[in-house]
């Protein structure tokens, strides 16, 4: 695990007990379906739902504290305050982790509670009490980014941005968003809709499934960039809008579901992107042509689309990050279409406003909490730089 705040980097690791891996996720998948269940899938929901699925995933990530750590849990704890200091709700200062783990030992890290954990729990009645819950999860307190041991590191262009070079989408005629939906879903025409508010300052690709591109072959074609030059960009983003079935046993029948307004039902399944990409590699390699087009950032804003399969750790994050994508954005649980959009577009109107991909995310979740007492911004994880930026954020021309 790396702490990052301003240019100062820390660095901890920590042994876990022999299994304790898939216990734990075990454990904090079953809780996270328990949140969602209790919110009766409501953008809004009532007090009451909020402290029975909140408390249940609290409880839940105390006990994981002792399944992954045991008797050094105490050690752990620790050495965390130590790498964490004064970590609070503040909106500057927030520290960045990155857990870097095999996939076989990825576990929602973002759903164990650490801060102020012993002390009394509040029951969650208001939005003071929401707040101090909330925030002794390290998911909210600080900006966790995974990282899959062993997958590439992708590379963005680079900008001087404040007193650093940081990574960024070069922007300047818009940033280029890829849409994939499931129209039959009602909210993926809002999340279009709030994007389209921004103007040319966001240009959509798509929508996909569409009339001239309606087969799996095509849809394929597109995800994994097939036609787009060398080192070039065709889309910054590929935005999913849609119905993701993860099979937690089967991790190849994880699928992506999709329909236009116009075609029927397109299932891709992770064993076709998986089929496809060793074709494209092998063929460039055996064709001398290597570079590949630039992979954008993958944001799969459906239901489950970021769980980790139990048993072998293969998902649909891992597919992507070991394929050299900017990064994914995805859910550890089932999410209400109302809730997928209002986070699309707070996500939107932060990253263009020139926040960090990380604190796009914070900002979002603190939106849900804010706006509609709604802690599912919780299962919104990310592989990713955090500190990725649009090049030219609203109020900075580009140059003529």
């Amino acid at each position: 695990m790396r702490r990052s705040i301003g240019s100062e980097d820390v660095e901890a690791g920590f042994p876990l007990k022999p299994g304790a891996v898939l216990d734990a996720r075990i454990r904090l998948q079953d809780a996270v379906n328990v949140l969602r269940r209790s919110l009766h899938f409501k953008l809004k929901p009532e007090w009451g739902d909020v402290e029975l699925g909140l408390a249940e995933v609290y409880d839940v990530g105390l006990g994981v504290l002792d399944v992954l750590f045991g008797a050094k849990m105490p050690e752990f704890l620790k050495t965390m305050k130590q790498l964490l200091p004064d970590v609070d709700e503040q909106e500057v200062g927030v520290p960045s982790i990155q857990v870097v783990c095999d996939k076989d030992a990825i576990l929602p890290f973002e759903l164990v509670p650490i801060f102020r954990i012993d002390q009394e729990r509040p029951p969650i009645c208001n939005d003071d009490s929401l707040t101090e819950t909330i925030g002794r999860f390290i998911g909210h307190a600080t900006n966790v980014r995974r990282h899959i041991r062993g997958a590439p590191v992708t590379h963005l262009p680079l900008v001087w941005k404040g007193d650093s070079w940081v990574s960024c989408f070069p922007n300047a005629e818009g940033l280029r968003v890829g849409i994939f939906q499931e129209i039959s879903l009602k909210e993926a025409a809002a999340e279009m809709l709030g994007m389209e508010r921004h103007g040319s300052r966001l240009i959509l690709l798509g929508p996909w499934p569409s009339g001239r591109v309606s087969s799996i072959e095509e849809i394929v074609a597109e995800i994994l960039c097939e036609r787009v030059p060398p080192g070039e960009f065709r889309a910054h983003v590929l935005h999913f809008s849609c119905h993701c079935d993860s099979d937690v046993v089967s991790p190849s029948n994880v699928t992506i579901r999709l329909r236009g307004e116009q075609t029927p039902r397109i299932d891709v399944r992770l064993m076709n992107l998986h089929a496809r990409s060793v074709f494209l590699r092998a063929s460039r390699a055996i064709g001398g042509t290597l570079p590949a087009a630039n992979l954008p950032l993958i944001f799969l804003n459906a239901c489950s689309s970021a769980a980790t399969e139990v048993f072998t750790g293969a998902s649909l994050p891992e597919f992507f990050q070991s394929q050299g994508y900017a990064g994914f954005i995805g859910t550890e649980t089932a999410v209400p279409d109302t809730v997928a959009a209002a986070f699309s577009k707070e996500f939107y109107d932060r990253f263009l406003e020139g926040c960090s991909l990380s604190d796009s995310l914070r900002r979002s979740r603190q939106a849900l909490l804010l706006e509609h007492k709604n802690p599912l911004g919780l299962v919104y994880v990310a592989y990713a730089d955090g500190d990725i930026y649009v090049e030219y954020p609203t109020g900075r021309r580009p140059p003529e």
